[in-house]
């Protein structure tokens, strides 16, 4: 019975044996004499020195040679096969391996084929019972032909189908390396973590991720020999061959899709490529799977990018390669900043290759005059003036560098030191060397309010132009521009030209100067007080002076006095009123109120305060009245007073129709 018994245990135990020898496993065996005397194989020195590394509490319990284990899906189809050179099985279950080999197919996507990964190292272990296991010594996971990843150790769960490491780790590939402290691979979904401390550096290119422009290097060109490369070549290839740095506190996350590779940097980003560098709170940056260059790139949170002088602020800034654009944006407002040049708005696109600014809706810009450099510094002699000119805008806003010019529109407000400037287009135009304002042309709808002239407060016209080199200002109407001072003055002028800090004005052709009088004369009424001025050719303002000198075929009338002369000049008073008026040359001063009297000469002062007047001529002055002249060295005209009188020795002559 006992001996039946072994029989039948021996069945089994030979298809045991059956299959061990199937799969080429075999129990440790003494080498032939012979075989010792050969130099042992590089297989078999590993294979006996990983035998010799065992632990002498673990029993070894089998030895396989070309370990090839595979496994399958639900729909039969291959997505794990484990190889390795020498395993061994311990006692405990456990495997130990020799230069183990994992390689996990992804055939999810039919027109990719099916896609590998493999991953391989010195030495490894696995649990036979729950597939756990570990690789470790020159770690090396072929993400794909071209990007590897590189550490000591790595271990795999078959739960979470990943690997994962605490070690630090390194990412290579084309053009590219990325190093950190630790990292986690899911084989399923190919998506890797870097767990922090995560930096990248990737070659440069002329589609990388900075959108500022390269310094002025057009004086250097200058000086170099006609033969010579430019510049501007040699400093954009020298640019597309800087590398780029990427660092970041926080993890790194790499997604593998069939057409686009996407990298997340996390918490405390830095990206620097030469003197351009950009910080943020996370980083996206999509990569195309073939060419492995950079196809957009997404910086977001606290976002501050910098080049030299060129600052740009905001919670996001978006590079898109294929437009060669950048999108900085802000819910409240992105900031660029460049020189002196400030511009803030919640969305700014720039476009490198146009060398174009873009803004879609509302902003501010501000900008200087002048340079540091022009400003004279000498003791006695410095400008104290504002030369800061602010743009304010509801429409939107676009910028040329071919041109060095930027357009407003709608709604547009403009500041420069006591002025306002209202429109609802504007061109500015910037020096060719940097963004300080050169020209400034505004039309639609102008309106502009001075705060520091006293000859006027708002001004209506066309258009208006300012020269920063000339300092003048030129304003145009049709049929005429205004100038107005409240209800109390009024200008009318096909063109007015405003000088500068100087604060003179000119008005060139034909126009009308109106001022409504301070105080009604005697037993009159308001409009008796009123003065209006019309001419010819020009009037011109000197405020130092506080005249106002109007000519050519020039009448001044109040009330019902009114004066003719090839020149008038009209003098304010600490009121800011016309005080006085002075004609000069082929003089004519009429007044209804003294008996219709007319008064002809060279020169009349009228003195509008005490509402007197005095004519002179040359050689002497002619009076008219009811109906017979006189002439005289000095005429005098008391208008309130209603009488007239004279000096010299007059004779009166009598006015015939014949």
């Amino acid at each position: 019975m006992t001996k039946r018994r072994y029989i039948l245990l021996s069945i089994p135990l030979a298809c045991i044996a059956c299959i061990i020898v199937s799969l080429v496993i075999s129990q440790p065996r003494k080498e032939k004499k012979d075989q010792r005397a050969d130099p042992a194989s590089k297989e078999d020195f590993s294979a006996r020195k990983e035998a010799q590394n065992i632990n002498s509490n673990d029993k070894l319990i089998q030895t396989v040679e070309g370990l090839s284990i595979p496994k399958y899906d639900e729909q039969g189809n291959e997505t794990l096969i484990m190889r390795g050179k020498n395993t061994f099985l311990l006692n405990n279950n456990v495997y130990k391996i020799v230069e183990p080999e994992i390689e996990f197919l992804d055939s999810a996507d039919p027109e990719q084929g099916t896609q590998s990964v493999f991953i391989t190292s010195d030495n490894g272990e696995m649990n036979n019972i729950s597939n756990e296991g570990y690789l470790s010594d020159n770690v090396i996971v072929n993400l794909d032909q071209e990007t590897k990843l590189n550490t000591n150790y790595l271990r795999y769960s078959p739960e979470k189908k990943s690997v994962y490491t605490d070690d630090f780790v390194t990412i290579t590939g084309k053009g590219i390396m990325i190093k950190g402290q630790g990292c986690e691979i899911d084989l399923i979904n190919k998506k890797m973590w870097i767990k922090k401390d995560a930096e990248m550096e990737m070659d440069g290119a002329n589609n990388d991720l900075f959108f500022l422009s390269e310094e002025d290097t057009s004086h250097a060109a200058q000086t170099l020999p006609e033969d010579t490369p430019s510049v501007n070549e040699t400093s954009k290839e020298k640019i597309s061959h800087e590398k780029t740095f990427i660092r970041s506190s926080g993890q790194l996350v790499f997604n593998r899709h069939s057409d686009t590779h996407v990298m997340v940097f996390h918490n405390s980003v830095e990206v620097k490529k030469g003197s351009s560098t950009v910080f943020s709170d996370e980083l996206v940056i999509f990569v195309d799977s073939e060419t492995k260059k950079t196809k957009q790139a997404i910086a977001s949170g606290n976002v501050l990018a910098s080049q030299e002088t060129t600052i740009a602020k905001g919670s996001s800034l978006t590079w898109d390669v294929s437009t060669q654009t950048a999108t900085l944006e802000d819910a409240y407002k992105a900031e660029f900043i460049k020189d002196d040049l400030h511009i803030d708005a919640q969305k700014i696109i720039f476009y490198k290759d146009a060398g174009k600014i873009d803004i879609p809706g509302s902003g501010n810009l501000k900008a200087n005059t002048k340079r540091k450099s022009d400003k004279n510094n000498m003791p006695g002699h410095a400008d104290k003036t504002d030369d800061t000119i602010t743009v304010k805008w509801e429409g939107k806003m676009n910028f040329l560098e071919e041109t060095r010019e930027a357009n407003f529109e709608k709604n547009i407000e403009v500041r420069k030191e006591n002025s306002i400037l209202f429109c609802n287009n504007l061109n500015v135009t910037f020096s060719d060397r940097d963004f300080h304002l050169n020209t400034l042309k505004a039309t639609e709808n102008i309106h502009i309010i001075d705060k520091k002239s006293n000859l006027y407060s708002e001004a209506i016209g066309d258009v208006v132009t300012w020269n920063v080199k000339s300092k003048i200002t030129v304003l145009k109407g049709r049929p005429f521009a205004l100038l107005r001072e409240g209800d109390k003055r009024q200008i009318h002028s096909p063109k007015v030209l405003f000088y500068g800090n100087e604060n003179n004005i000119l008005c060139e052709g034909k126009g009308t100067f109106y001022e409504k009088g301070d105080e009604a004369p005697p037993h009159k009424g308001t409009e008796d007080a009123d003065i209006k001025v019309n001419w010819v050719k020009k009037m011109v303002y000197n405020s130092k002076l506080k005249k106002a000198s109007f000519f050519e075929q020039v009448q001044a009338t109040r009330g019902e006095q009114k004066l003719n002369g090839d020149q008038i000049d009209a003098y304010m008073n600490d009121k800011k009123s016309v005080s006085k008026i002075v004609a000069t040359d082929n003089v004519y001063f009429f007044s209804k109120n003294l008996n219709n009297s007319e008064g002809l000469g060279t020169l009349l002062i009228w003195d509008l305060i005490q509402n007197v007047a005095l004519l002179t001529g040359n050689p002497k002055a002619e009076l008219r009245r009811e109906g017979a002249r006189t002439f005289s060295e000095k005429i005098y005209f008391d208008i309130d007073g209603n009488h007239i009188t004279w000096e010299g020795r007059p004779h009166w002559q009598l006015i015939t129709n014949k």
